[in-house]
Protein backbone atom coordinates (compact mmCIF):
# COMPACT_ATOMS: atom_id res chain seq x y z
CA UNK A 1 0.00 0.00 0.00
CA UNK A 2 1.34 3.40 -1.03
CA UNK A 3 1.69 5.88 1.77
CA UNK A 4 2.01 9.66 1.38
CA UNK A 5 3.69 12.04 3.81
CA UNK A 6 1.35 14.82 4.95
CA UNK A 7 3.60 17.85 5.55
CA UNK A 8 0.88 19.83 7.37
CA UNK A 9 0.34 17.07 9.91
CA UNK A 10 3.90 15.71 9.67
CA UNK A 11 2.78 12.10 9.33
CA UNK A 12 2.52 9.29 6.75
CA UNK A 13 -0.99 8.59 5.55
CA UNK A 14 -2.65 6.19 3.16
CA UNK A 15 -4.78 7.04 0.07
CA UNK A 16 -8.08 7.06 1.97
CA UNK A 17 -6.68 9.35 4.61
CA UNK A 18 -5.23 11.57 1.88
CA UNK A 19 -8.69 11.89 0.27
CA UNK A 20 -10.15 12.86 3.64
CA UNK A 21 -7.43 15.47 4.08
CA UNK A 22 -8.10 16.90 0.59
CA UNK A 23 -11.82 17.07 1.38
CA UNK A 24 -11.04 18.92 4.59
CA UNK A 25 -8.79 21.34 2.68
CA UNK A 26 -11.54 21.99 0.16
CA UNK A 27 -14.09 22.61 2.93
CA UNK A 28 -11.73 25.00 4.74
CA UNK A 29 -11.04 26.89 1.53
CA UNK A 30 -14.78 27.24 0.85
CA UNK A 31 -15.41 28.54 4.37
CA UNK A 32 -12.57 31.05 4.03
CA UNK A 33 -13.94 32.34 0.73
CA UNK A 34 -17.42 32.66 2.26
CA UNK A 35 -16.03 34.51 5.29
CA UNK A 36 -14.09 36.89 3.04
CA UNK A 37 -17.20 37.66 0.97
CA UNK A 38 -19.22 38.31 4.15
CA UNK A 39 -16.52 40.62 5.49
CA UNK A 40 -16.43 42.57 2.22
CA UNK A 41 -20.22 42.92 2.30
CA UNK A 42 -20.15 44.21 5.88
CA UNK A 43 -17.46 46.74 5.03
CA UNK A 44 -19.46 47.92 2.00
CA UNK A 45 -22.60 48.46 4.11
CA UNK A 46 -20.59 50.34 6.74
CA UNK A 47 -19.01 52.52 4.06
CA UNK A 48 -22.41 53.35 2.57
CA UNK A 49 -23.85 54.19 6.00
CA UNK A 50 -20.88 56.45 6.81
CA UNK A 51 -21.16 58.23 3.46
CA UNK A 52 -24.87 58.86 4.00
CA UNK A 53 -24.22 60.21 7.51
CA UNK A 54 -21.40 62.44 6.28
CA UNK A 55 -23.52 63.90 3.51
CA UNK A 56 -26.38 64.46 5.95
CA UNK A 57 -24.05 66.21 8.39
CA UNK A 58 -22.70 68.42 5.62
CA UNK A 59 -26.21 69.47 4.66
CA UNK A 60 -27.31 70.33 8.21
CA UNK A 61 -28.74 73.88 8.25
CA UNK A 62 -26.44 76.59 9.58
CA UNK A 63 -27.45 78.55 12.71
CA UNK A 64 -30.21 80.99 11.94
CA UNK A 65 -29.22 84.65 11.82
CA UNK A 66 -32.13 86.44 13.40
CA UNK A 67 -33.16 89.84 12.20
CA UNK A 68 -32.71 92.66 14.64
CA UNK A 69 -35.77 94.46 13.37
CA UNK A 70 -39.20 92.98 14.12
CA UNK A 71 -41.27 92.25 11.03
CA UNK A 72 -45.08 92.53 10.96
CA UNK A 73 -46.64 89.09 11.32
CA UNK A 74 -49.90 89.93 9.59
CA UNK A 75 -48.54 91.17 6.29
CA UNK A 76 -47.85 94.69 4.99
CA UNK A 77 -50.00 97.40 6.48
CA UNK A 78 -51.02 95.41 9.56
CA UNK A 79 -50.97 96.97 13.00
CA UNK A 80 -48.31 95.53 15.27
CA UNK A 81 -48.89 95.64 19.01
CA UNK A 82 -45.50 94.85 20.43
CA UNK A 83 -43.05 95.58 23.17
CA UNK A 84 -40.02 96.72 21.24
CA UNK A 85 -37.10 99.07 21.27
CA UNK A 86 -36.04 101.73 18.83
CA UNK A 87 -33.46 101.16 16.11
CA UNK A 88 -29.94 101.56 17.40
CA UNK A 89 -28.18 104.88 16.79
CA UNK A 90 -24.60 104.84 15.44
CA UNK A 91 -21.82 104.56 18.03
CA UNK A 92 -21.00 107.85 19.76
CA UNK A 93 -17.52 109.08 20.64
CA UNK A 94 -16.92 109.84 24.29
CA UNK A 95 -18.86 112.95 25.26
CA UNK A 96 -20.57 113.69 21.96
CA UNK A 97 -23.05 112.64 19.26
CA UNK A 98 -22.22 109.92 16.72
CA UNK A 99 -19.65 110.64 14.03
CA UNK A 100 -21.17 112.89 11.37
CA UNK A 101 -23.78 114.34 13.76
CA UNK A 102 -23.90 117.40 15.98
CA UNK A 103 -26.04 118.32 18.95
CA UNK A 104 -28.16 121.44 18.38
CA UNK A 105 -30.49 123.45 20.57
CA UNK A 106 -33.32 124.55 18.32
CA UNK A 107 -34.88 128.00 18.40
CA UNK A 108 -38.03 126.28 19.70
CA UNK A 109 -36.06 125.26 22.77
CA UNK A 110 -35.61 121.51 22.32
CA UNK A 111 -32.29 119.70 21.85
CA UNK A 112 -31.57 116.97 19.32
CA UNK A 113 -28.77 115.62 17.12
CA UNK A 114 -28.77 116.17 13.35
CA UNK A 115 -26.21 115.49 10.62
CA UNK A 116 -23.47 118.12 10.48
CA UNK A 117 -24.16 120.86 7.95
CA UNK A 118 -27.90 120.39 7.72
CA UNK A 119 -30.05 123.48 7.32
CA UNK A 120 -32.99 124.51 9.47
CA UNK A 121 -35.66 125.79 7.11
CA UNK A 122 -37.74 127.58 9.72
CA UNK A 123 -41.09 126.78 11.22
CA UNK A 124 -44.22 125.92 9.33
CA UNK A 125 -47.68 125.67 10.81
CA UNK A 126 -50.23 122.96 9.93
CA UNK A 127 -53.55 123.16 11.78
CA UNK A 128 -51.94 125.16 14.53
CA UNK A 129 -49.00 122.74 14.88
CA UNK A 130 -45.52 124.23 14.58
CA UNK A 131 -43.23 121.99 12.49
CA UNK A 132 -39.46 122.37 12.56
CA UNK A 133 -37.57 121.05 9.50
CA UNK A 134 -33.90 120.15 9.07
CA UNK A 135 -32.61 118.97 5.66
CA UNK A 136 -29.46 118.19 3.71
CA UNK A 137 -28.07 120.40 0.93
CA UNK A 138 -30.53 119.31 -1.78
CA UNK A 139 -33.54 118.64 0.44
CA UNK A 140 -33.77 114.94 -0.38
CA UNK A 141 -33.26 113.88 3.26
CA UNK A 142 -35.24 115.57 6.01
CA UNK A 143 -35.95 115.46 9.71
CA UNK A 144 -39.10 116.97 11.26
CA UNK A 145 -39.88 117.67 14.90
CA UNK A 146 -43.21 118.88 16.24
CA UNK A 147 -45.57 118.55 19.18
CA UNK A 148 -48.78 116.51 18.81
CA UNK A 149 -52.04 117.06 20.64
CA UNK A 150 -53.56 113.57 20.90
CA UNK A 151 -53.56 111.87 24.34
CA UNK A 152 -51.17 109.07 23.34
CA UNK A 153 -48.55 108.55 20.62
CA UNK A 154 -50.52 105.61 19.18
CA UNK A 155 -53.73 107.65 19.07
CA UNK A 156 -51.84 110.41 17.28
CA UNK A 157 -50.69 108.03 14.54
CA UNK A 158 -54.18 106.54 14.23
CA UNK A 159 -55.48 110.06 13.67
CA UNK A 160 -52.87 110.63 10.99
CA UNK A 161 -53.92 107.42 9.23
CA UNK A 162 -57.58 108.46 9.21
CA UNK A 163 -58.17 109.74 5.66
CA UNK A 164 -61.14 111.80 6.80
CA UNK A 165 -58.81 113.84 9.01
CA UNK A 166 -55.56 113.70 7.05
CA UNK A 167 -56.14 113.11 3.30
CA UNK A 168 -53.52 110.97 1.55
CA UNK A 169 -52.21 110.91 -1.99
CA UNK A 170 -52.83 107.96 -4.28
CA UNK A 171 -49.24 106.83 -3.72
CA UNK A 172 -49.56 106.50 0.06
CA UNK A 173 -48.91 102.99 1.44
CA UNK A 174 -48.61 102.06 5.10
CA UNK A 175 -45.78 99.63 5.83
CA UNK A 176 -46.17 99.11 9.57
CA UNK A 177 -47.70 100.60 12.70
CA UNK A 178 -45.99 99.55 15.92
CA UNK A 179 -46.99 100.32 19.50
CA UNK A 180 -43.93 100.53 21.77
CA UNK A 181 -44.99 100.22 25.41
CA UNK A 182 -42.02 98.57 27.13
CA UNK A 183 -39.99 101.74 27.76
CA UNK A 184 -40.36 104.30 30.56
CA UNK A 185 -42.81 106.29 28.40
CA UNK A 186 -45.30 105.26 25.71
CA UNK A 187 -44.31 105.52 22.05
CA UNK A 188 -45.49 104.35 18.65
CA UNK A 189 -43.97 104.22 15.18
CA UNK A 190 -45.43 104.38 11.70
CA UNK A 191 -43.47 103.62 8.53
CA UNK A 192 -44.95 104.35 5.14
CA UNK A 193 -44.30 105.25 1.51
CA UNK A 194 -45.73 108.28 -0.20
CA UNK A 195 -45.33 110.10 -3.50
CA UNK A 196 -46.13 113.45 -1.88
CA UNK A 197 -44.73 114.79 1.39
CA UNK A 198 -47.60 117.18 2.16
CA UNK A 199 -45.99 118.59 5.32
CA UNK A 200 -42.75 119.41 3.48
CA UNK A 201 -43.75 122.21 1.13
CA UNK A 202 -40.35 122.87 -0.47
CA UNK A 203 -39.28 119.23 -0.83
CA UNK A 204 -38.00 118.14 -4.26
CA UNK A 205 -39.66 115.39 -6.26
CA UNK A 206 -37.82 112.17 -5.43
CA UNK A 207 -40.46 109.79 -6.78
CA UNK A 208 -41.37 107.80 -3.68
CA UNK A 209 -40.54 108.91 -0.15
CA UNK A 210 -39.81 106.48 2.66
CA UNK A 211 -40.95 107.93 6.00
CA UNK A 212 -40.29 106.82 9.59
CA UNK A 213 -42.68 108.70 11.90
CA UNK A 214 -41.94 108.10 15.59
CA UNK A 215 -44.24 109.64 18.20
CA UNK A 216 -43.48 109.51 21.90
CA UNK A 217 -44.03 111.04 25.30
CA UNK A 218 -41.00 113.04 26.42
CA UNK A 219 -39.64 113.95 29.85
CA UNK A 220 -41.93 117.00 30.08
CA UNK A 221 -45.01 114.78 29.72
CA UNK A 222 -45.87 116.16 26.27
CA UNK A 223 -46.15 114.13 23.08
CA UNK A 224 -43.82 114.80 20.14
CA UNK A 225 -43.18 113.47 16.64
CA UNK A 226 -39.74 112.95 15.11
CA UNK A 227 -40.12 112.00 11.45
CA UNK A 228 -37.41 111.24 8.88
CA UNK A 229 -37.93 111.47 5.11
CA UNK A 230 -35.72 110.07 2.37
CA UNK A 231 -35.94 108.59 -1.14
CA UNK A 232 -37.21 105.01 -1.17
CA UNK A 233 -34.79 104.37 -4.05
CA UNK A 234 -31.68 104.50 -1.83
CA UNK A 235 -32.95 102.10 0.84
CA UNK A 236 -34.59 102.58 4.23
CA UNK A 237 -31.71 102.47 6.68
CA UNK A 238 -30.91 106.21 6.49
CA UNK A 239 -34.31 107.20 7.86
CA UNK A 240 -34.11 104.68 10.69
CA UNK A 241 -30.69 106.01 11.71
CA UNK A 242 -31.86 109.64 11.58
CA UNK A 243 -34.78 108.94 13.90
CA UNK A 244 -32.75 106.78 16.30
CA UNK A 245 -30.03 109.42 16.68
CA UNK A 246 -32.47 112.32 17.06
CA UNK A 247 -34.40 110.42 19.72
CA UNK A 248 -31.28 109.52 21.69
CA UNK A 249 -30.36 113.21 21.97
CA UNK A 250 -33.85 114.69 22.18
CA UNK A 251 -34.65 116.87 25.18
CA UNK A 252 -37.74 119.12 25.42
CA UNK A 253 -37.50 122.83 26.06
CA UNK A 254 -37.00 123.96 29.67
CA UNK A 255 -36.20 120.38 30.74
CA UNK A 256 -33.06 119.07 32.39
CA UNK A 257 -32.04 115.93 30.51
CA UNK A 258 -28.86 113.93 31.12
CA UNK A 259 -26.32 113.80 28.30
CA UNK A 260 -26.52 110.48 26.48
CA UNK A 261 -23.58 108.22 27.27
CA UNK A 262 -21.21 106.87 24.69
CA UNK A 263 -23.09 104.59 22.29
Amino acid sequence: MVRIYDRDRQEWVGPEREREIEALHDRDATRQRTARRAAVAVLAVCGLAFGTWALGWKDEPKPTAYLMERQPTQGPGADVGASGTEDAAPPSPEGGPPSGYESVTDAAGFRLAVPIGWTRTGEGGVDGITIVNYHNFDGTRRLQVYEVSEPTPYASLRTFLDDTQVPKSAGFRKLSLTRLDDGPRPAARLTYLTDRASSVGDAPNVGTWHVVDHRFEAEDGKRYAVAAYGPEADGRQDEKELVATALKWFCPALTDCPEPGAG
